[in-house]
């Protein structure tokens, strides 16, 4: 008899999904994680009293697999605005969400985003990707993201001011060179919910998926070195044998383990702002509208959520898309530009650089490809359906029960 039924690799949030999948059809799971807590990319660390997040991090609250598996309750979701405020030149300009917030209309059509006919089309591209199953977005012809653009007629001018940004945030792709069905499927998200945090952290969502195992099912800090489809090793030399393995890991080190392809990475560099008081009373994400960057975007965590830094300060965090050791200093001259000379008040926090961010997600990826490899190792990922929360739950959902039917056959 094997020591464990279903052995999955890994924490992550495709790994406690699985692990939940698993128990759901009555099978118990023992996970391995590497790292000293769960969770993998989505983490939160206490530092100096307030709450840092492993890189400037959102909760799509429309994602699919997140409604399925999330106590949105009892996380305490705390929202930002809809839409964003761009900047250009010396200014913020409001660019918002008209069927959420009607008040925004006036203020969003005079945005020096692009012209009106623009903005027309932005509304039709919410029609368009409302007008199907979540389903069918993936099954669409893709191109990247910014040929699917320029083909819906969207001027260079609002691609380069307000879509360039935006997606840089959310996808790290500054060139928009990824799949066009990430860019609908995001874009879908944003019109059907709500971009959030929970009012703790983000490292929360991942807590509370894990307190759903039993706690023994779980153990830390313990490296996996070898996997076979009944049998992993770990590198203090133990070997752990199971009715099934389910790897869980990101795409390298999958890639390492099980010999799967590796279709590189999206990342990011996260600069971290103590303030004495915040930059603008604004909830919105603040998109770099003039391409000047390093940062992207910026948001001031603390207007979102109180409980990420303590009384008396602000959090600020801006995000970057390049890695030299001179970035830092990069995003606060930036910064100083957006915000004047209280810039030169603030107190780096940390600075987390993290080149594995996101694995790309090129035209033509197969968002389902087969749950179960040649080895006989089943696999799970947000590089086995979409780089998103929701494509690592809904992996690890899919994946268990591919194991938990080869388990019981």
């Amino acid at each position: 008899m094997p020591e464990h039924e279903v052995v999955i690799v890994g924490a992550g949030l495709a790994g406690l999904s699985a692990g939940i999948e698993v128990i759901e059809r009555g099978h118990i799971p023992f996970l391995l994680e590497a790292a000293d807590a769960v969770g993998g990319r989505v983490r939160t660390d206490e530092v100096d009293g307030f709450l840092l997040d492993r890189g400037f991090q959102i909760l799509l609250t429309a994602y699919p697999e997140a409604r399925r598996l999330l106590d949105y309750e009892a996380l305490d979701l705390t929202a930002f605005a809809p839409g964003a405020m761009v900047h250009l030149g010396d200014a913020l300009h409001a660019v918002g969400d008209p069927f959420r917030r009607p008040a925004d209309l006036f203020a969003t059509a005079r945005a020096p985003i692009g012209s009106l006919l623009d903005k027309a089309r932005i509304l039709d591209l919410r029609r368009r990707v409302r007008g199907c199953p979540v389903e069918e977005l993936f099954l669409r012809p893709d191109i990247t993201a910014r040929a699917r653009l320029e083909q819906l007629g969207f001027s260079p001018t609002i691609i380069e001011r307000f879509f360039r940004p935006l997606f840089a945030g959310i996808t790290l792709d500054r060139d928009l060179a990824g799949s066009s069905r990430q860019l609908e499927f995001v874009f879908r998200m944003l019109a059907d919910g709500e971009a959030a945090v929970p009012a703790a952290g983000m490292g929360r969502i991942s807590e509370q998926l894990a307190a759903r195992l039993p706690p023994d099912s779980i153990r830390l800090a313990t490296t996996v070195t070898e996997i076979s489809a009944d049998r992993v090793a770990t590198a203090d030399g133990e070997s752990i044998s199971a009715g099934t393995v389910i790897l869980a890991t990101d795409v390298t080190t999958a890639a390492r383990l099980a010999d799967v392809d590796d279709p590189g990475w999206n990342g990011v560099t996260s600069v971290w702002f103590s303030a004495p008081e915040p930059p603008t009373d604004s909830t919105a994400i603040l998109l770099d509208g003039d391409g000047r960057g390093p940062a992207v975007d910026v948001a001031v965590m603390s207007n979102i959520s109180p409980r990420y830094a303590p009384p008396g300060r602000a959090l600020v965090v801006a995000s970057a898309l390049s890695f030299g050791d001179d970035v830092t200093e990069q995003v606060q001259a930036q910064l100083r530009g957006w915000f004047g000379a209280m810039v030169d008040g603030w107190d780096v926090l940390r600075t987390d650089r993290i080149p594995r961010a996101q694995p790309r997600s090129t035209p033509g990826y197969d968002p389902a490809p087969p749950v179960r490899l040649p080895s006989g190792v089943f696999i799970a990922g947000d590089h086995r359906h979409d780089a998103s929360i929701n494509g690592a739950l809904a992996s690890g959902r899919r994946t268990a029960r591919g194991a938990v039917s080869a388990l019981t056959r």
